[in-house]
């Protein structure tokens, strides 16, 4: 008795719907363009994966120089506050996606039809003195919509406020600084992102993040369309803000969107021990939002839609959680800053 071997591929007798539900689950890009080699099947259905997360192992620019590795923050905070800027020591400066080498934008035209977007960034944006602490989380659309910071430093001193050096003046300082590192961070991954988000039509919901867990953009299916419509006269705007300085901190204009005029609501302990036992000096809790982005409310309204931004930012941690739980218990305070 004879018998005939079958030599048909598994995969072939899967349904194109099942190969791209595998797809998805993988995510990981460079995992899908090795998978492209595999068959030529493999080859004309990875493109139509519609969940992808992109690692980027490193992010060069083309004009990188040693130079450019203290102009980023040092050169904006040195202006404003003179006497802290040996506190924060800032990281490269994220590149422009038009002249970086295998930038997010060209390594993503390999896909036809994204939907959901995560991108992992190598590191933080932020390096502050050795002990402190800072998480963000940042939605976006054109421009900033809101951002949460929570920003501590870990010790268990007893000085408070002087742990900062200088009392609580420094330590008031050293909180706008936070925030305002982190304004900045999270402005110019969203520049980052603008060529993308224009060439996938398609894309609802786009997260990126670092590997450091460090801070977070995101912009949802809204943000994302009001990014689309208003890269007109934002692009004018950007070159128009761009040309119009005497050439000092020219660099993050044209590395970063524009943060509009916000309202920040700040929350802070001087000292904080949490449930877990981690003790918390200096614990600050910021909710930025433009000031012109929600019409006429009341402070009540207002307060209370800062509250639900915060308790909503950090909710994956249960130790971010719990301490901007303690944190929204104390008394808050309102500070305003103009657009930089």
């Amino acid at each position: 008795m004879e018998f005939e071997s079958d030599h048909s591929d598994g995969f072939d007798r899967l349904p194109d719907p099942l190969i791209h539900l595998m797809f998805n689950q993988i995510a990981d890009i460079k995992t899908l363009i090795r998978c492209r080699s595999v068959s030529k099947r493999f080859n004309s259905l990875v493109p139509q994966a519609d969940s992808l997360l992109l690692r980027v192992d490193r992010v060069i620019s083309a004009t990188d120089s040693d130079d450019d590795d203290d102009s980023f923050l040092i050169a904006f905070l040195r202006s404003i506050i003179k006497s802290l800027h040996h506190l924060v020591s800032p990281s490269k400066a994220l590149p422009s996606p038009a002249r970086s080498q295998n930038s997010p934008a060209q390594i993503l035209r390999e896909f036809e039809r994204i939907r959901n977007l995560q991108i992992e960034l190598p590191s933080g944006d932020l390096r502050l003195e050795k002990g402190t602490t800072i998480r963000w989380k940042a939605d976006f659309g054109k421009t900033l919509k809101s951002c949460v910071i929570l920003g501590f430093r870990s010790g268990d001193g007893g000085g408070g406020e002087a742990e900062f050096g200088g009392g609580a003046g420094a330590g008031l300082k050293m909180r706008v600084v936070w925030t305002i590192s982190a304004l900045i961070a999270a402005s110019a991954r969203h520049y980052m992102m603008v060529e993308v988000v224009n060439e996938h039509k398609e894309l609802e919901n786009l997260v990126i993040k670092d590997r450091d867990d460090e801070g977070k953009v995101v912009m949802d299916k809204k943000g994302l369309k009001e990014c689309r419509e208003s890269q007109g006269e934002g692009e004018e705007a950007e070159l128009n803000n761009a040309s119009s300085g005497n050439g000092v901190g020219l660099w993050w204009r044209n590395n970063r969107t524009t943060v509009p005029a916000v309202r920040m609501r700040m929350w802070h302990e001087a000292r904080m021990e949490l449930s877990g036992g981690m003790k918390m000096v200096g614990a600050t809790l910021v909710v930025v939002r433009p000031t012109n982005g929600g019409g006429e409310r009341s402070e009540v309204e207002e307060q209370n839609g800062d509250v639900g931004l915060a308790l909503g930012a950090f909710g994956e941690d249960a130790v971010y959680c719990e301490a901007v739980e303690r944190l929204l218990k104390s008394r808050s305070y309102i500070l305003e800053m103009n657009s930089f």
